[in-house]
């Protein structure tokens, strides 16, 4: 249960409903709050205190509340065209990383609470023991907030303009990817992590017949529990169960999402089991270091295909994917293992050929470009080098492997000798460092 709670509060935190109405529910204590207060004492003779009749203060608060709804709708408008043109240039995938920007949040909800607001001062005006009642601090509030969001429109247009930038999107995409992959993978590699043989064991499991755990619902795993699943199942009769989902992973009615020995314990494990894998229908970067590496990707393909044609900005995703996949390429793997009270729960993991994949795809659309292929070489070298000096000796032949796969269609699909020999010349340099 806290693992679905802890997803849905990042959920919530990340679409453009939740901090806005929660903005709009503040500005709401604020304006019941403040009336309340001029009732009980009302503003004394200050000139920064709005010193109008009644009618002046229903003119200040109808012209700030038709503005304020105006503006929201403004930015409403906006925000729904940056939506649209970031789904059409980059990728659909990139859609949740517009919803969590804050400024877009706190601008929206900023706009339509201080419109509220306006409505709440102003059915307060006139409305205790004479007409001529004028919530005075309530009113100049008023003002200053409207000031305030005059201020907040200005950022916000520059937040928009810089938002819609490719170089922007994804640096901030790299940013969010590195900082959730040092939370993911802290450790170097070589460094020493408790651990066992987890496939070689999966195969002696499996000359018993497991008991099959299936999702419940289709949709993309967001979040595996491990923690919460090994605490709920001890003392199930479980001996040994096999996660076989990952974060990222879309998984189907007929999907097995874990295995568990011996088979009879299957069933009584069946709920803990679903409450630990949470699915959701988008994918999302909090443990889905993947995830990031697929948006940098897409931006990158979408800008070399035919109908854009932008090989520079597939130039700059591909940098940026460099400096993500160099950093994988030394880190550990957590422990896939864990042997808890005479309970042992194997947790699938991506592999850094899994990461990797992502370049090669690039390379099937190249179509003879030699400075995007070229630099599909040099970030293929830079994770063999990173790999040979963390002493991953596997994890280097994975990377040159890439780089022999990616340099062979490259010099195929060359459209000059010059080009080829560029190609070449990289692909030794790569070779040498090796």
């Amino acid at each position: 249960m806290r693992s679905r709670l802890t997803t849905l509060r990042r959920n919530l935190s990340q679409s453009l409903g939740f901090v806005p109405g929660c903005i709009v529910a503040l500005y709401t204590v604020l304006g019941v709050v403040l009336v309340e207060v001029d009732k009980r004492a009302p503003g004394e003779e200050s000139p920064w205190i709005f010193q109008g009749d009644a009618q002046g203060a229903r003119t200040v608060l109808s012209v700030i509340s038709g503005s304020l709804i105006t503006v929201a709708g403004l930015t409403f408008s906006i925000t729904i065209v940056v939506l649209q043109l970031a789904s059409s240039q980059f990728s659909p995938r990139i859609l949740r990383t517009f919803f969590a920007d804050r400024t877009t949040q706190v601008t929206i909800g900023t706009f339509v609470g201080i419109f509220v607001y306006a409505l709440l001062v102003l059915r307060a005006v006139g409305s205790v023991g004479d007409a001529g009642f004028v919530p005075r601090l309530s009113v100049t509030a008023g003002a200053l907030l409207a000031i305030v969001a005059v201020i907040l429109l200005i950022v916000f247009l520059n937040h928009v303009a810089r938002l819609i930038q490719v170089s922007h999107v994804a640096a901030e995409l790299t940013h969010k990817t590195l900082g959730r992959l040092d939370v993911l993978y802290p450790e170097r590699f070589g460094t020493a992590i408790p651990d066992a043989d987890g496939p070689a064991a999966l195969e002696r499991w499996r000359t018993e017949p497991p008991g099959r755990l299936f999702a419940e619902r289709p949709g993309f795993v967001q979040r595996v529990a491990s923690e919460d699943l090994i605490r709920v199942l001890r003392g199930s009769g479980a001996e040994r169960v096999v996660v076989l989902s990952r974060p990222g992973d879309l998984v189907a009615l007929d999907t097995v999402l874990a295995e568990v020995w011996p088979a009879a314990a299957g069933e009584r494990c069946t709920s803990a089991v679903r409450e630990a894998i949470v699915l959701g229908p988008e994918r999302d970067l909090h443990e889905d270091v993947a995830f990031g590496l697929r948006q940098l990707a897409d931006i990158a393909l979408r800008a070399i295909s035919p109908g854009i044609n932008d090989p520079a900005t597939a130039v700059t995703c591909i940098g940026y994917l460099r400096s993500i996949l160099t950093r994988l390429a030394e880190r550990e793997l957590p422990a896939s293992v864990r042997r808890v009270d005479g309970l042992t729960v194997v947790v699938a993991r991506r592999s850094l050929k899994e990461d990797l994949d992502v370049l090669l795809q690039i390379s099937r659309y190249v179509d003879g470009d030699a400075w995007v292929a070229g630099e599909l070489l040099q970030a293929a070298g830079a994770c063999v080098r990173a790999a040979r000096d963390a002493g991953a000796a596997e994890r280097t032949q994975t990377a040159l492997a890439l780089v022999e796969t990616i340099a062979e269609r490259a010099i195929r699909e060359a459209g000059s000798a010059a080009d080829v020999t560029d190609l070449r010349r990289v692909t030794a340099d790569i070779r040498a460092a090796v």
